[in-house]
């Protein structure tokens, strides 16, 4: 019974790491084909295929694309962070009416898809003259993203024992010297999981990036990639070898940062 069991978590693991993968195996491999070997049933590509990379970097815009995701997701993940810390260590450590009132609110605000407001948004952008520019992409990802930033943020503030703060403040120190030198640097692994978070958010955002966007002035990489596609057909070879290289940036930070995530992740998971 033991071993019947086992094996059946065995393959439960295999068929949930299969089906995780195979998607972004498949990405990459379409990626390396010849726009004719696309719709084979050969999976592994006869040669790999490096043109579709060279017409992405080469020949169009994706590198401009690219750089506004990277300036778009940098300044939302700074803004939400500045937001979020302060407002989530309020919500975490100090006493004040209706502080259960406005978590939820909180929360409820996360709640809204963005199609609910995005007309008098567009609205308004259009009228301060924002269209097309990279400040009508910032200020609806932070509108979004930092209730989830704080709501993150609260629990793991929790998870830090009051009682060191409460010590060095009956030695003297100042709250200012307590935040900045005590509680911010034990944060520092959910300040950085949720700074990589909101950029993830920000990178993979469509809607508000294909409507408050009209030219490579602004636009952002989702917006772009589905840009590759021609009159009668979809060119997949490009948009395959466009998601890959802008995925790149993402997988180099996530490997960076992979031990703060980890910790940050599973520090606000814990309840005392």
């Amino acid at each position: 019974m033991k071993k019947k069991k086992s094996l059946l978590f065995w393959i439960g693991l295999v068929l949930i790491i299969l089906i995780n993968v195979i998607p972004y195996l498949w990405t990459v491999l379409t990626s390396l084909k010849q726009q004719g070997e696309i719709y084979d049933v050969k999976i592994l590509p006869e040669t790999f295929f490096l043109d579709n990379y060279v017409a992405v970097i080469s020949q169009s815009g994706f590198l401009t694309n690219i750089f506004n995701s990277i300036i778009v997701s940098g300044v939302t993940a700074l803004v939400c962070i500045s937001i979020g810390v302060p407002a989530a260590y309020a919500f975490a450590r100090l006493k004040f009416k209706f502080k259960n009132t406005l978590f939820m609110l909180v929360l409820f605000i996360t709640i809204f898809p963005g199609i609910f407001i995005i007309s008098p948004l567009f609205s308004f952008l259009r009228s301060i003259g924002a269209i097309d520019t990279y400040f009508a992409l910032i200020i609806p990802y932070v509108a979004y993203f930092t209730p989830l930033v704080v709501w993150i943020l609260t629990g793991f503030f929790r998870t830090i024992p009051s009682a060191i703060e409460e010590v060095a403040i009956m030695d003297g120190c100042s709250v200012f010297k307590v935040i900045t030198r005590i509680v911010l640097p034990l944060s520092l692994p959910g300040i950085l999981t949720v700074g990589i978070i909101s950029f993830t958010l920000s990178w993979n955002e469509f809607l508000f990036a294909l409507i408050f966007t009209s030219s490579d002035n602004a636009r952002t990489v989702p917006v772009a990639i589905s840009q590759f596609q021609g009159v009668h057909s979809l060119n997949w070879g490009q948009m395959t070898a466009a998601a890959v290289t802008a995925t790149i940036p993402i997988v180099l930070i996530s490997i960076a940062l992979q031990k703060y995530i980890i910790s940050g992740l599973t520090a606000g998971a814990i309840k005392e």
